[in-house]
């Protein structure tokens, strides 16, 4: 069994980003985002302090976390110093004393699949999931075939948040690591429905992809009748 590792998120203890640099690279065909740091990543810590955190989507460990790891020679992972303060929502503070460490993912296990073991609507180019397909996807799974065996991995396209074994999992709970929620893959729920007012309006302003019309028309979100409708609307 493999599970998620999520951050359990609170209000009064969290992480929040700073000012970071990234250089961006964007998809031609689906628009699509991708990022990479440039630099040390900066974040700062409200709170009392915890082992982990997904800081706007980036996991950071603690040091305590990352010696069990080296310990226990883990794959599939890289890790960098960070840039960590004291502060508030609103306010920088302090450096921290205690180190922390940005986890990047690298084990890998394909695209995002359901239970059924089909993959999730994705741009044939990058491979980024499309959202508001019309679908709601309750349970995810990975082809082994496309599985590298990382002790630590994640989906091609959701490759920031990590993917754990049960035997990992019972480890780090055993080691008691603060503020981490384990979600089993076969929970997750991707809640993409979207509304058909939503749909007309992406129409008749040109935002959607081919891809993403094809979803639509694939999972009844319109027929092909409404597709041409909207489509004429929008030539008149």
């Amino acid at each position: 069994m493999y599970y998620f590792m999520f951050d359990n998120y609170s209000s009064r203890n969290q992480a929040i980003a700073n000012i970071n640099e990234y250089e961006k690279k964007v998809c031609e065909d689906c628009g699509a985002i991708f990022t990479s740091l440039k630099g040390i990543y900066q974040f700062r810590v409200m709170g009392s302090l915890r082992d982990y955190y997904l800081v706007s989507g980036t996991p950071v460990i603690s040091e305590r976390f990352l010696n069990v790891l080296l310990e226990n020679c883990y794959t599939g992972y890289e890790i960098s110093e960070t840039k960590t303060f004291k502060g508030t929502v609103t306010k920088i503070g302090d450096p921290l004393k205690e180190k922390y460490y940005r986890l990047k993912v690298t084990g890998r296990c394909g695209l995002l699949r359901n239970v059924n073991n089909e993959e999730l609507p994705h741009c044939k180019k990058c491979g980024a999931r499309f959202l508001q397909t019309g679908l709601l996807t309750e349970g995810i799974s990975f082809d082994d075939t496309q599985y590298d065996g990382c002790d630590i991995f994640a989906f091609n396209n959701m490759s920031n948040i990590p993917i754990v074994s049960e035997k990992i999992r019972d480890l780090i709970i055993e080691k008691k690591f603060t503020n981490i929620n384990f979600i089993h893959l076969n929970e997750k729920v991707f809640d993409d429905r979207i509304s058909q007012n939503l749909v007309n309006k992406w129409l008749a302003e040109g935002k959607a992809s081919n891809e993403l019309i094809e979803a639509w028309l694939k999972y009844g979100v319109l027929t092909e009748q409404e597709l041409n409708e909207q489509l004429d609307k929008s030539y008149d």
